[in-house]
């Protein structure tokens, strides 16, 4: 179900529009009195048809004469109104989403697309992921380099494949690697706001965000930040987080440890060379990343986009 605020909007939305076709249409039949009388002769014919329909030995004439009369109907509303320079529409609601008729869903009952992005809209603000990502945002201009710009389009085109077919339950994860400023926050973004379009959940944390939560609750005795929840965990600069004994590496073991098991999706984002990862997190956490499969990595190479 739509929450209430976004109900609201729809009701609001939909109340409207059929208050100003109403102003419309009491407009048309105080200038066209005899239209008022054509629409009530059509729910009059319309309403008679079932009842004939009960009765009738013969149901297909009957259905062949209500047919007549009621194009006969029609066609002196259309031209009483085309002589006013109006159509049917003019006194239909004018809904913003015809698909729905600002109600939110369709008439199979499954969420209308306008639904879907209002809820992808609030996804995204809460996500923490940058407005300007987008794999259709991707700028080509900024690229002096033809060669990083074939790399780096490439690496988004991997990145666009795998949040295309991102299925939670089997999800394995996908490591950016790359010096600062190449794009790889850009690309985790891009697919954290397409997984957001396709319905899953999404949560973003930076590495030093992480670690500075779990430290929190630790010396809060609470329980740590929520790692499995989310289908798709948005992990970011891993490796500028500060490394706290008993704290950064039992965190960030258990958030890549646990979403493997639960076949749950992780995207990570680092500066460091895989030598750097190793010596770094140790055997545990690099095996995870490199030894078991569980991860494919993209490298990316060139000057920082933002010099």
């Amino acid at each position: 179900m739509l929450p209430q605020d976004i109900k609201k909007q729809y009701d609001t939305s939909r109340a409207r529009a059929e208050a100003e076709a109403a102003q419309r249409k009491h407009a048309a039949y105080t200038a066209m009195p005899k239209l008022r009388q054509i629409d009530e002769e059509i729910r009059q014919v319309s309403f008679n048809r079932g009842l004939e329909l009960i009765k009738a030995e013969n149901r297909d004439k009957v259905k062949k004469a209500t047919a007549e009369k009621l194009a006969a109907l029609y066609a002196e509303r259309a031209r009483m109104l085309s002589e006013r320079g109006m159509s049917m529409d003019d006194l239909l609601p004018r809904y913003a989403c015809e698909k729905c008729s600002d109600t939110g869903y369709l008439e199979n009952g499954e969420l209308c697309p306008c639904a879907r992005l209002k809820l992808a809209g609030r996804k995204y603000s809460s996500s923490g992921i940058s407005e300007n990502a987008g794999f259709d945002r991707f700028n080509e201009n900024i690229f002096k380099d033809p060669e990083q710009l074939k790399r780096t389009r490439r690496a988004a085109e991997i990145c666009a494949q795998y949040a295309e077919n991102l299925e939670i339950g089997g999800a394995k994860g996908l490591l950016l690697m790359g010096e600062t400023g190449l794009g790889k926050t850009f690309l985790m973004d891009s697919i954290g706001r397409e997984a957001i379009r396709r319905g899953y959940s999404v949560k973003k944390y930076t590495a030093y965000n992480l670690i500075d939560a779990a430290l929190r609750a630790v010396r809060r005795h609470e329980a740590g930040p929520e790692l499995t929840g989310a289908e798709l965990l948005l992990l970011d600069d891993l490796g500028t987080e500060p490394m706290i004994p008993g704290v950064t590496i039992e965190t960030l073991f258990a958030a890549i440890n646990e979403r493997q098991f639960s076949g749950k999706a992780t995207v990570i984002a680092t500066n460091l060379t895989k030598n750097e990862l190793f010596t770094q997190y140790g055997e545990r956490i690099f095996s995870r990343l490199f030894a078991s499969r569980e991860y494919a990595a993209i490298t990316l190479r060139g000057k920082d986009l933002r010099m």
